[in-house]
C-alpha cells in the first residue's frame, strides 16, 4: 500500500514544481503585454512597471486545483466549484479594473458577489454547518475583509504575494496534520506554488506587479481556506487560525482604518498611512519591510499550528503574536516621529 502512496506524493510534488514554472512562464508573458502601472503620489515606485501578474497566479490556481485533485483520485465538490467560479469572476473583474479603474462601490459589489458564492458553497457543501443567513453573512464579511486586506497591503515589492505564499504553505501543513484531504492542503499548496512562480518577478526588484487581479484573488482564496479550517472539528479554535496567521496584515489594516475614522478622514479614499507605508516613507528599505512582514506571517502561522493542534493553549499564543505586532507598531511610530517633515 505504501508504494502507490509514495508514487502519488512524488507525482504531486512534481506537479507543484510544474505549477510554479508555469506561473513564471505566464508572468513573463504578462510582462510582454506591457500593461503599465504609472507612479502616482501614493506609489512606492518611480518608474512605470508592468502590472497584471496576478493573472498568472489566477490561471495556475484555477487550472491546478482540479488537476491536483485528479492526481489524488478525487473529484471537485460543491465547495471547490464555487471557489473556482468565484475566483475566476473576481479575477476577471479585477483585471478589468486594473486596465480601466472603476468606482469603489463597483469593486465592493464584485467582492460581495464572489464572497456570497464562496460562502454559499462552503455551507452547502459542508457537513458541519447549517445553511443560515447569519452564518452566510459572517462568512461574506470575512471574505470581503480579506480581499481588501490583501489589496491594501499590496504596496511594496513581494509583501502581499510573499505573505500569501507563506500562509499557503503553513495552512497546507496544518491541514495535513489535521488529516484533511487534497481539497484543503492541495489547494493551499497550489496557491503557494502559483505565488512562488510569480515572486521572483516582484521581489526584491519589481519587474511585474500582481495588481488587483492578484491581491483580491489571493485574499479570496486565503479566506476560503480559513473557512475550511473553521469547519474542521480536528482543529481547535479553527475559526481563529487564519486570522492569527495573517495577524500582521490584519492588524495593520484595522489599526489604520480605526485611526482614519478617529481623525474623521475618508475611509474609502486612497492614502499612504498604513504602517508599512509609513515605515517606507520614514526611510526604511522596502525589502527590509517586506522581510519583516514575512517573518510576522511565519510567527503567526507557527502560532496557528500549535494552537490549532491543541499543543499550546490560546492565551500564550495570542499574547506572543500580539507582542510581536506591538513591537513593530512601536518601532514604526518612533521612526515616523524622528523623520523630519513626516507625520500621521
Amino acid at each position: 500500500m505504501s508504494h502507490p502512496f509514495h508514487a502519488e506524493t512524488a507525482f504531486f510534488a512534481l506537479f507543484l514544481l510544474a505549477a510554479a514554472l508555469m506561473s513564471a512562464v505566464l508572468s513573463r508573458r504578462v510582462i510582454a503585454m506591457r500593461v503599465l502601472d504609472y507612479p502616482t503620489g501614493r506609489s512606492a515606485h518611480d518608474m512605470p512597471v508592468p502590472k497584471g501578474g496576478g493573472l498568472a497566479i489566477l490561471i495556475v490556481f484555477v487550472v491546478g486545483v482540479p488537476l491536483g485533485q485528479m492526481i489524488c483520485h478525487r473529484h471537485a465538490d460543491m465547495t471547490d466549484v464555487t471557489l473556482l467560479l468565484a475566483t475566476v469572476g473576481l479575477g476577471l473583474f479585477s483585471w478589468r479594473d486594473d486596465m480601466h479603474p472603476m468606482p469603489p462601490l463597483w469593486k465592493l459589489g464584485a467582492q460581495i458577489a464572489a464572497a456570497l458564492l464562496v460562502a454559499w458553497g462552503d455551507m452547502a457543501g459542508g457537513t458541519v454547518h447549517a445553511l443560515t443567513t447569519g452564518g452566510l453573512g459572517l462568512r461574506v464579511v470575512w471574505l470581503v475583509a480579506l480581499c481588501n486586506c490583501l489589496n491594501f497591503m499590496d504596496g511594496l515589492n513581494g509583501l502581499a504575494s510573499g505573505c500569501t505564499l507563506i500562509a499557503g504553505v503553513i495552512a497546507a501543513g496544518l491541514f495535513m496534520l489535521a488529516g484533511g484531504g487534497v481539497e484543503t492542503w492541495g489547494s493551499a499548496l497550489i496557491l503557494a506554488a502559483a505565488c512562488a512562480g510569480f515572486l521572483p518577478f516582484n521581489f526584491p526588484h519589481a519587474r511585474l506587479f500582481m495588481g488587483d487581479v492578484g491581491s483580491q484573488c489571493c485574499g479570496l482564496v486565503l479566506g476560503a481556506l480559513g473557512l475550511r479550517m473553521a469547519g474542521m472539528p480536528q482543529l481547535v479554535h479553527g475559526a481563529w487560525l487564519m486570522p492569527l496567521m495573517l495577524s500582521g496584515l490584519l492588524v495593520d489594516v484595522i489599526a489604520t482604518l480605526l485611526r482614519r475614522m478617529y481623525r474623521r478622514r475618508p475611509v474609502m479614499r486612497a492614502h499612504r498611512e498604513h504602517f508599512y507605508q509609513m515605515a517606507h516613507r520614514s526611510g526604511m528599505q522596502a525589502a527590509d519591510i517586506t522581510v519583516v512582514t514575512w517573518a510576522s506571517t511565519v510567527c503567526g502561522g507557527m502560532g496557528a499550528v500549535v494552537m490549532g493542534m491543541g499543543w499550546v493553549r490560546p492565551g500564550p499564543v495570542v499574547l506572543a503574536v500580539s507582542l510581536i505586532q506591538l513591537v513593530w507598531i512601536t518601532a514604526v511610530i518612533r521612526r515616523v516621529g524622528r523623520a523630519p517633515g513626516l507625520s500621521w
